[in-house]
């Protein structure tokens, strides 16, 4: 099966505004949503999975996700 990509995301406290926020975190692979939650809780409890990434690009001035 063909691995896919998932964006995932980081709650931690804002050091700037005192508040917790939503940070974009890394993009991790898997072979389906529910495996992609597996893999995080096993191995980086603090990720959330956000969703799966279709297309994406990055360059130095841009990061496209969906």
């Amino acid at each position: 099966m063909k691995m896919k990509k998932y964006l995932t995301s980081i709650v931690a406290m804002d050091n700037k505004e005192g508040k917790l926020a939503k940070f974009v975190g890394p993009v991790i692979e898997a072979e389906s949503f529910e495996s992609a939650i597996a893999w995080c809780q096993q191995h980086a409890k603090y990720l959330f999975v956000e969703q799966e990434l279709i297309t994406y690009q990055t360059t130095d001035k841009l990061v496209c996700a969906n």
